[in-house]
């Protein structure tokens, strides 16, 4: 008897905790790719920012898209990225942000009345594919601190494709698609999706332009742990590819 009372709490025991398990997995919104993305501001100098945006079914705020040529290196742009602290100074509606211990990013999100403030912890993940840099970040539940009086966000993902050009050259695709947790009124999703693309990347572009920072003897080795050692020795082989040909003289008969 007192081995089946035991049994069936060790089996209450297990349901619950795959109920609480299920409970804090984090939501992840399968993105239909087959939507057309709508164009919101189309510019062609180098330094302006272009931007998209397209529905998602069931989303307030929809997926939103920037790209900018900025006339930097890619590991300038990589260590931007890279620096929790600073997302602060650049990131839209970012009103602070720090690094959490081992590996992930906060950020708080200025709240518009009568909107609450966001917040948000995150990881992320880089890889290299056909000279592209890529850098995910996903949202991460259980990891961080707990704000009162604040929203957290209930799904966060940005992805930034980074395409060196040039020593001095660089290619930068940002997208996103955020659940703010909680209805919105029209007019702030609409600002959100459309002026978020822009105000980040031209906050990328400003804050590099000022040379507030020294990257002159930065290396991949100052990139954190999104960058696994395997991807840093793969990073600094494409950057020494494009430095290359950037030193190469093209009107030279011998030099290849």
């Amino acid at each position: 008897m007192l081995f089946k009372q035991s049994a069936q709490v060790l089996a209450a025991f297990i349901i619950a905790l795959s109920v609480c398990t299920s409970a804090q997995a984090t939501q992840i919104t399968e993105i239909d790719d087959s939507i057309e993305w709508e164009v919101t501001s189309e510019r062609d100098d180098i330094g302006d920012v272009s931007t998209w945006r397209r529905e998602v079914p069931g989303a307030d705020v929809k997926q939103f898209r920037g790209e900018v040529i900025l006339e930097h290196s890619a590991l300038e742009i990589l260590l931007t990225i890279d620096t929790p602290d600073d997302l602060v100074k650049w990131v839209y509606f970012c009103r602070a942000s720090k690094s959490v211990p081992p590996n992930y990013s906060y950020m708080e999100y200025k709240g518009v009345w009568p909107v609450a403030s966001r917040y948000v912890t995150v990881k992320s993940d880089s890889w290299i594919e056909n000279g592209v840099i890529y850098i995910s970040s996903r949202n991460i539940d259980d990891v961080g601190p707990e704000r009162k009086n604040m929203v957290k966000l209930r799904e966060f993902h940005n992805l930034f494709e980074i395409t060196p050009l040039g020593k001095k050259m660089t290619k930068v695709r940002f997208t996103t698609f955020v659940d703010l947790a909680g209805r919105l009124p029209s007019w702030l999703a609409n600002a959100v999706s459309s002026r978020a693309p822009r105000v980040t990347l031209a906050g990328m572009r400003d804050i590099l332009d000022d040379g507030e920072r020294d990257f002159d003897n930065a290396t991949v080795n100052d990139l954190s742990s999104v960058a696994s050692p395997e991807h840093k020795l793969q990073l600094a082989a494409l950057l020494q590819t494009i430095e290359d040909l950037d030193d190469s003289d093209p009107l030279d008969p011998n030099d290849d």
